[in-house]
């Protein structure tokens, strides 16, 4: 009786300390037992089994929850790294989809506004044209009919030219009576020689004026075309330029628009696993970390449990010794 007493005692402390019912629940029973010593130390060691099964099956539970938490927390955060790095690229790629498009709207701009240029000038070129060759065909007519003209006038003046002689039975200014006589229609009439040299002298004035009109507007239409040309010259390589750099960025434009694709098809994939993997860690903190107790303390506490048990067995094994 000593003994089972001092074994419950033991249980009962022990079942307080730890706060373990079933340590309070042996000892009761080893308390009210009629057969004290077989049933009590049975039950003990039923019970010494029973906690060291559920520290095997703990232990099994224990070593299921690191290997998943680990391998759950290890794809999480590898995930998270990779939806991280697939948003800065779809960032990145975005901003490169826009600046292209941004480039290639200023060189279409560009190569717009050369196109409108070329046409404006070339108009203006072709009206500035005309009218250069309508002064340089008027001067060139001008000319020929002035030289008709002043050939037509040199050659009456040269073959009729007056001879200047006293003739006889004339008065003393040098007249007949036939040049006192009233005037009357000569139609043998040679022309004025003096007046003759100031006509001609202004037909050639005005010869001159025709020669420098067409050489001066003729030198200033090749001016002009020459400026034009260098001009159509200039703008075509500039277009040519732009249309390369348009072209080349228009399949940078293609290349860009395309990996942003894949990074956001990517990144709706990964965003999904990641989701996912969340819900398992969701999953598996009720049943491997939350809780009033650690596996530690559960630990702790079923091996203080079994010493007590233990212990109690033994008082009750050795108590006629």
């Amino acid at each position: 009786a000593e003994a089972v007493e001092k074994a419950g005692d033991v249980l009962r402390r022990a079942g307080q300390r730890l706060g373990s019912p079933s340590l309070i629940a042996t000892a009761l029973k080893l308390e009210t037992s009629e057969d004290h010593f077989v049933k009590v130390r049975s039950l003990i060691k039923d019970l010494i089994e029973r906690l060291e099964g559920q520290a095997d099956t703990e232990a099994t539970h224990k070593s299921f929850c690191d290997t998943e938490m680990k391998r759950a927390t290890e794809d999480r955060d590898a995930t998270q790294s990779e939806v991280e790095d697939l948003r800065a690229r779809i960032a990145a790629t975005a901003s490169e989809v826009a600046q292209l498009q941004k480039e290639i709207a200023e060189l279409s701009a560009g190569i717009a506004a050369n196109v409108k240029a070329h046409k404006e000038r070339m108009t203006l070129r072709e009206a500035e044209s005309i009218e250069n060759y309508k002064t340089i065909n008027e001067a060139g007519a001008g000319k020929a009919a002035v030289g008709q003209a002043l050939q037509v006038l040199r050659s009456f003046y040269e073959n009729n030219a007056l001879l200047q002689y006293v003739p006889p039975n004339s008065d003393r200014e040098g007249k007949t009576v036939s040049e006192r006589a009233p005037e009357v229609i000569d139609a043998e009439y040679r022309g004025s020689q003096e007046a003759s040299k100031g006509i001609l002298g202004m037909l050639e004035v005005v010869l001159a004026d025709f020669d420098r009109t067409m050489m001066m507007v003729t030198d200033a239409e090749q001016a002009a075309e020459d400026d034009f040309q260098t001009f159509q010259a200039d703008l075509d390589r500039d277009t040519q330029s732009k249309e390369q750099s348009r072209t080349a960025k228009d399949g940078l434009l293609v290349d860009a628009q395309s990996a942003l694709m894949t990074f956001q098809s990517s990144e709706m994939s990964a965003s999904a696993q990641l989701k996912e993997i969340k819900r398992e860690l969701e999953r598996l903190h009720p049943m491997c970390i939350q809780g009033e107790e650690t596996h530690e303390q559960r630990s702790a506490k079923r091996i203080a449990e079994i010493e007590a048990l233990k212990e109690a067995h033994d008082i009750l094994e050795n108590w006629s010794k």
